[in-house]
């Protein structure tokens, strides 16, 4: 023992010795480097350190307004001589700089905080990286700090609003919801697929698996000068994503390094909808049963409510005051349904790493868990990752690594049919206030509707299927992928990669929709009731993809020159097939869908199989001249399966130079000039977004049919094909500028952009004489133009506080140019106009008794109600339901008459411009950020006011609206407890609901554009986090290198003037669609 601690001094003396040897020789080193200023003042000393208190060496440290200098040592100390009053300047690559006040200081110490756009100084293109200044495409980057910052589950909400012109949008409220990505509009009409996601190299088809913990780096590659390295698959973007792998690179040992980042929160029910209460929704019942013969002849109406009626809309015959709805509505007694089907859900991500190196080998394993628990109940979702990768140097010309990555997630959900027919979670928003769920001993009620005299609706309490809980809608996923490379360093600058990466994924759906009976509840769940029966399906999924990228790099410098050059031939299958069983009469609820044999009726089965693969070769030319002339040449040929022979092949190529005019002698000692780079590029890119044999001509059917008492099979061809289909080719033109200025102070990047989608892959219709009615073609058109700016402005930035601050702006305006036939209206395609646009009357408001206000091409025009009544109403040529009380739409072309060419362009689906403000601020330990994302101008789809707007029903539960009430109209008189008549005219905006006309005037229906579109533009407060860094010097004491905890509130704001759910989900059906959300969490981020 003694001998052993004898050997651990001696080695520890001379480890010291070593230290001391190197740091001698690096200050002398140093040393020779710096400028020492020898004028009369006083000497300062101190130490520059970074934001975990490690040593910066090299920095550089000036006195301001001289060329007195000097450069920290080893340990980041410092001497230097300043005048008296003087001010020094701290300032090291990937830092943002930092003057001092030296005063009558003497020792000084800054401390340094990284610079994310400093950081980027390298960024990763297709099949390869350069250095940020080399860059002379369009492209942006997101770091690991951004993305966790964000505390988003989904790696695209991390990202959403952090890069100009990508617009996401979360597509529903679900656990693990799905969400929506667009670069720079929609490049293709009809055959959209978002962009091409790329994960270390590997395309995949989605990035729903990716724990954002995980990832290094986000490059979003948005002009076709860098997305046409990939071809035929980038016509709407490339994001790549790169994944924290094993520090390649590394020439010296280093000791294993444990990191977990993490974080656990709660997550509320936010902003639900203004539903109407009992009293509100019992005067709401009361005018539904309210009548009229029809107006009189100045437009004018009467309305009354019938003694029969008064009964139904209390359901207690003469006695309506001895009603319980009676009661309700005068104590406005309601129920909220709509609580009992939510409740307060969680949220967490942990991941744990450990990383490390020898002299020759880099590796990294790491393990994650994400969960999720939606508002709403029985709705959750768990992932669990695990990533491993190692790098290593086989010797001076051998290198090897690989990287494999283990996904397993499991999602439940109750089974909601798409009519919302057995959705527990829609029937408990749209039951009526004034029903309670439960008997008068708590007891849930089967049909809460339905009890005593009362009998509003039919449907089954949807609270009782959540307690039986005899419905079940699970999906399991495996995914595994991953790569292994082998590198041959051939000679300096030049190396060959060849590179194999398969991605296989396994997933399994089962939904069981169960009896549900039982003695407490003979009569079983909603769908049971519906269907008198139980039914079970499962559908399992297998995909393979594979890649094998053979790639040869070659960089050169000589001189003021520098080439880089690359190769790369590749080849891509995939294939998918799926199998589909479905079975009812199963014997027992218990035994779910996992025993299918065990069905009495009904078996279905079914199954497909799909495969394509691809071929491509590509090359680029990269140059550069002094550093501040650039060019990048790119071709790419795609070789695809999806096309015929003779048109399989598709060329791609694409230029762009750039000018760094900031480097050229003339500017270069603009002190306050850091950068100016202008950008130019062309390129075109594909899309091959089609049915893996749209070429192929087959067999389909089969068909059945009777003659002469016998049953004949039939099989028919699969309609006419197009064997000269070809790619879609998308053309693009993009100017930029990359502007800094006041030492990165203020950053500025702007793009402007011009994408021609041409050769469209479109139905076109074909004559009748062919027995067919379209075929799939190359037609039609579309182009995107629009612009982009990023800034980021270093507002304050010192030794103790920093504040940063980034604004993000996108517009696009998209134009259709050709069409297969023309305009179609069906559709609303019309030449000349944007996608996505929405066409149909609009609305000129209530007619009151003061008539209504027409806009129209001629300019706005106001009739008096005996006008409306005479121009539009029942006895008029148009024989419109227009009268007092009812809505009108704009006779635009002032005809007098209300037909389709009335109907105008008044919206589109798409936003007409995107932008964000995220702001960071750090004192000593303490940092806090937040971020804004608003999105402006777009127009939705709204089920939530077809559902809850719908006024032809009136025992289901309503949105809350202020409707018009006509002088003289029956109301119930909460002050009375009685019926009294309206006096005066109650002006809404909404049409009065009754019984005679139940459309509003015509133009009010649950399918009317009025009601089933509405503005959706929204700013969102998307995140608040404050964090604090222990300092290291506590740390160091616990053997801890770094730890920061930190509280994060997820979407605490909305500012909208929608009126449903969430803005930016309001087109997801009922079924998806649901409240928002707040989540607050609390994380940590921890290395040892």
């Amino acid at each position: 023992m003694l001998t052993f601690l004898y050997l651990i001094t001696i080695k520890n003396r001379l480890m010291n010795l070593k230290r001391l040897a190197k740091r001698a020789l690096a200050t002398l080193s140093l040393s020779m480097l710096c400028l020492v200023a020898f004028a009369q003042g006083h000497q300062i000393s101190g130490t520059v350190v970074d934001g975990t208190g490690e040593p910066i060496i090299g920095a550089n440290v000036l006195e301001v307004g001289t060329t007195n200098g000097v450069i920290t040592d080893i340990d980041g100390n410092f001497r230097l001589n300043v005048q008296p009053n003087a001010k020094i300047q701290v300032s090291f690559i990937g830092y943002i700089s930092q003057t001092v006040t030296v005063g009558n200081q003497n020792k000084i110490k800054v401390t340094l905080k990284e610079d994310a756009q400093a950081l980027d100084e390298v960024v990763v293109v297709g099949y390869g990286t350069m250095k940020k200044t080399d860059v002379t495409g369009s492209l942006s980057s997101v770091s690991s700090e951004k993305l966790a910052a964000r505390g988003a589950l989904r790696v695209e909400d991390a990202l959403q609003g952090s890069v100009p012109g990508v617009n996401i949008t979360q597509a529903n409220s679900r656990a693990n919801g799905k969400f929506n990505m667009q670069i720079r509009g929609q490049s293709s009409i009809n055959n959209s697929a978002g962009p091409l996601y790329v994960v270390d190299g590997m395309v995949v088809s989605s990035i729903d698996f990716l724990n954002s913990e995980d990832i290094e780096r986000i490059d979003v590659l948005k002009d076709a000068s860098s997305t046409a390295i990939y071809g035929s698959r980038a016509s709407e973007g490339v994001i790549l994503i790169t994944t924290k792998g094993s520090g390649a690179g590394q020439n010296k040992a280093q000791p294993v390094e444990i990191t977990y980042d993490g974080y656990y929160g709660i997550r509320k029910v936010a902003r639900m909808p203004d539903f109407m209460g009992a009293t509100e929704w019992m005067n709401y019942r009361f005018a539904k049963y309210t009548t009229s013969s029809g107006p009189d002849d100045t437009g004018h109406i009467k309305y009354v409510i019938k003694d029969s009626d008064l009964q139904s809309v209390f359901q207690n015959g003469t006695d309506w005051k001895g009603s319980p709805l009676y009661d309700r509505w005068m104590n406005n007694e309601g129920y909220d349904w709509a609580d009992q089907v939510l409740q307060t859900g969680s949220q967490q991500n942990h991941f744990i790493s450990a990383s490390g190196a020898s002299e020759t080998t880099n590796y990294r394993l790491g393990v994650g868990y994400q969960g999720e628990e939606n508002v709403f109940r029985k709705n959750d979702y768990n992932r669990f990752n695990i990533k491993g990768a190692f790098d290593s140097k086989l010797s001076k010309v051998v290198e090897a690594g690989m990287s494999v990555n283990l996904v397993y997630d499991v999602q439940n959900d109750w089974f909601t049919d798409s009519s919302n027919a057995y959705s527990p979670y829609n029937n408990a928003f749209w039951f009526a206030p004034v029903v309670s769920p439960w008997d008068e001993d708590g007891n849930l009620l089967p049909l809460p509707a339905k009890v005593g005299n009362m009998s509003l609706t039919s449907t089954p309490n949807p609270l009782v299927d959540f307690e039986i809980d005899a419905y079940e809608n699970q999906t399991r996923k495996f995914h595994v992928f991953g790569n292994a490379y082998l590198r041959f360093n051939l000679m300096k600058g030049l190396k060959f990669t060849t590179t194999f990466s398969p991605n296989f994924y396994h997933g399994r759906q089962g939904t069981f929709m169960g009896t549900g009976v039982s003695d407490k509840y003979p009569l079983g769940t909603a769908y049971y009731q519906n269907k008198k029966s139980n039914r079970a399906e499962v559908t399992n999924t297998d995909r393979l993809d594979w890649t094998w990228d053979n790639q040869v790099d070659y960089t050169k410098t000589w001189g003021d020159h520098r080439i880089g050059a690359m190769g790369l031939f590749s080849m891509y299958k995939t294939n998918k097939e799926t199998y589909t069983q479905s079975v009812e009469g199963i014997s027992d609820d218990k035994l779910s869908f996992n025993a299918m044999n065990k069905g009495s009726k009904n078996w279905g089965t079914g199954s497909t199989y799909t495969e394509s693969s691809m071929v491509s070769v590509a090359a680029r030319l990269n140059y550069a001249y002094k550093e501040r002339y650039m060019a990048t040449v790119t071709v790419r040929a795609d070789g695809s399966s999806r096309f015929a022979e003779g048109n399989r092949w598709g060329w791609f190529p694409s230029a762009a130079v750039a000018w760094r005019a900031s480097e050229e002698d003339f500017l270069k000692d603009v002190e306050w000039l850091d950068n100016l780079k202008l950008r130019l590029s062309y390129g075109i890119t594909g899309n091959n977004n089609v049915n893996d044999y749209v070429t192929m001509s087959s067999a389909a059917g089969p068909n059945y049919i009777v003659m002469g008492g016998h049953e004949y099979q039939g099989y028919y061809g699969n309609g006419l094909i197009d064997r000269n289909l070809m790619w879609e080719k998308i053309k693009e033109f993009n100017f930029g500028v990359d502007f800094a200025v006041l030492q990165n102070r203020i950053n500025i990047t702007a793009d402007a952009y011009r994408r021609l989608a041409d050769g469209q892959i479109m139905k076109a219709t074909v004559p009748l004489e062919t027995g067919e009615k379209d075929i799939t073609t190359n037609i039609g058109s579309v182009q995107n133009s629009g612009i982009e700016l990023g800034l980021n402005f270093g507002i304050i930035r010192n030794n103790k506080f920093t504040w940063d601050v980034n604004v993000a702006f996108a517009r696009n305006w998209s134009k259709i140019k050709e069409l297969p036939n023309g305009d179609d209206v069906t559709k609303n395609w019309f030449i000349g106009e944007r996608l996505n646009v929405l066409r149909d009357y609009t609305y000129a408001g209530i007619i009151t008794e003061n008539g209504i206000t027409m806009h129209t091409k001629d300019g706005d025009i106001h009739y008096t109600l005996q006008e409306v009544y005479d121009k539009y109403g029942p006895k008029s040529p148009n024989k419109l339901k227009w009268y007092e009380g009812q809505m009108a739409v704009n006779d635009w072309n002032n005809d007098g008459k209300i037909d389709d060419d009335d109907k105008q362009i008044y919206g589109c689906t798409d936003p007409k411009w995107t932008g964000s403000l995220s702001s960071s601020m750090t004192y000593k330990g303490f940092d806090f950020s937040f971020m804004l994302y608003t999105k402006q101008g777009q127009w939705s789809r709204s089920y939530f006011h077809e559902q809850y707007m719908d006024i032809s029903d009136r025992g289901r539960q309503k949105v809350s609206f202020d409707y018009y009430i006509p002088a003289g109209t029956p109301v119930l008189d909460k002050a009375t407890g009685d019926i009294t008549y309206l006096e005066t005219a109650h002006v809404g905006a909404y049409p009065y609901p009754n019984n005679t006309e139940k459309t509003g005037g015509g133009y009010f229906s649950k399918s009317s554009s009025g009601v089933r579109y509405h503005k959706t533009s929204f700013v969102k407060v998307k995140n608040i986090t404050l964090g604090y860094t222990f300092p290291k010097s506590w740390m160091n004491k616990i053997s801890v290198k770094h730890l920061r905890l930190y509280v994060n509130v997820l979407n605490p704001f909305c500012f909208t003037k929608y009126k449903g759910f969430d803005p930016e989900w309001a087109s997801a059906n009922l079924t998806d669609g649901g409240p928002a959300s707040v989540t607050y969490q609390i994380g940590a981020n921890i290395k040892f």
